[in-house]
């Protein structure tokens, strides 16, 4: 019976303790409408903290709720906003179209030609060309010059180079 009610006291002190634990723990003090910057299109979001409500959030920006809702495509009479969602508060601004300047034209003077006097004063005769004779081709022109005959060549060769080997290297012979 005593160790029964030595458990219990056990308990009861743990219990308090851990309660005493919890009592310690503070909530965090909502600080209000916390306003966003507008980015740089002039977009503003707000983004929906806990403790917001869509009355604080349209006072903070100088709307009403019902505007807020038809911005963000929700029926004007709806009125709960949610933790963690974004809302819209002002659409981006349309970029104005600038006018392209064109550039004006610069005259220009023209100048007179200065002629350079020619290195010989008097034109003269270029020779003719005169016909020569073409040497016949060397044999290793003959034989190396079609770049297709020597792959011909080389395929022929190394055919017959494998059919060598296969018949030394690989057939046994009779002893």
């Amino acid at each position: 019976m005593k160790r029964l009610a030595a458990c219990l006291i056990f308990l009861v002190l743990c219990f308090l303790s851990t309660m005493s634990v919890f009592a310690q723990i503070s909530t965090p003090e909502y600080p209000g409408v916390i306003v966003s910057t507008p980015q740089a299109d002039g977009a503003i979001y707000h983004y929906v903290v806990y403790g917001d409500n869509l009355w604080s959030i349209a006072d903070a920006y100088g709307m009403t709720p019902s505007e807020i809702m038809i911005l963000n495509g929700n029926s004007p009479d709806a009125d709960e906003v949610y933790a963690g969602t974004t809302l819209l508060i002002r659409k981006a601004n349309t970029p104005t179209p600038t006018i392209e300047t064109t550039p004006t034209p610069i005259e220009r003077t023209l100048q007179p030609t200065i002629s350079q006097p020619t290195r010989t004063p008097i034109p003269t005769k270029t020779a003719l060309p005169t016909p020569t004779a073409t040497p016949p081709a060397s044999t290793s022109q003959k034989i190396f010059g079609n770049s297709q005959k020597v792959g011909l060549t080389m395929m022929s060769v190394s055919l017959v180079g494998i059919i060598l080997v296969v018949i030394f290297g690989f057939i046994r012979k009779p002893k």
